[in-house]
């Protein structure tokens, strides 16, 4: 399916957001990759002969820099009026909105037209949370409060499933295999909690030093946002027993 996308840049940028979203796309790195440098360096044609939606070229922007393309932020003045002001009108949709403010959090200093996306977005989303269903409500919330870029992959990956299987035509493979993939990683990361607990309990540590804090768990999920995934199970033990 991920070749299959690679005929369009619409089909292709949002099957490969899809992927990260739903935390699966560490399995395909290499496929990903290599159609990202195609869309790089194909990007000003691609630009010059498309007029691409906001919620495309907002997915764009966040997944070209999410994989260290630097894609220039000037896609989005075509959203301003004469002003310099974001358009209203694109304040009614809400896929492009919450797109566009999740692609905000990979600025760089000194890009002040995502400073004023991000003000605008916020306020706009605000607005729709409270005019939109339960389903969308709820997960426009979770975007405000936790932004895909500052929260930890894997529980990201949990509220978009949720989300994306309510959406009107998922890709059922598809959330079939994120539900699979986050069903597996989460008993190895059980397992990798009992083993520091039984370690952290033989050294009874509580009572030998009262004066250490007991917060195991909480070193592991800080490991755990460094590195989730299979292969760096070692290393998030040797972080969390630090």
């Amino acid at each position: 399916m991920l070749l299959q996308s690679a005929e369009t840049l619409t089909d292709n940028i949002n099957f490969i957001n899809l992927l990260c979203r739903l935390g699966v796309s560490y399995h395909f790195e290499d496929e990903i990759n290599e159609q990202l440098h195609h869309i790089f360096n194909m990007l000003p044609e691609l630009l010059k002969d498309n007029d691409y939606d906001l919620c495309t070229l907002a997915n764009l922007f966040r997944v070209l820099r999410q994989y260290g393309y630097k894609m220039t932020c000037d896609v989005f003045n075509k959203f301003k009026d004469r002003d310099g002001e974001f358009k209203e009108d694109i304040g009614n949709d809400v896929k492009g909105i919450i797109c566009l403010y999740e692609a905000c959090f990979l600025a760089i200093s000194g890009e002040d037209i995502l400073d004023e996306a991000l003000a605008f977005t916020k306020k706009h989303l605000k607005i729709l949370a409270e005019n939109s269903s339960p389903h969308l409500q709820k997960h426009i919330r979770n975007t405000l409060m936790s932004p895909s870029h500052r929260t930890i992959e894997k529980l990201d990956a949990l509220n978009y499933i949720s989300f994306y299987e309510e959406d009107e035509s998922p890709n059922e493979t598809l959330l079939k295999f994120a539900k699979f993939d986050y069903n597996g990683l989460q008993l190895l990361y059980r397992k990798e909690l009992a083993l520091l607990s039984r370690w952290w309990k033989n050294l009874n540590v509580v009572e030998n030093l009262p004066y250490t804090r007991d917060r195991l768990v909480e070193s592991y999920m800080w490991a755990l946002g460094f590195f989730f995934e299979p292969e760096y199970s070692a290393s998030r033990m040797l972080v969390s027993q630090r």
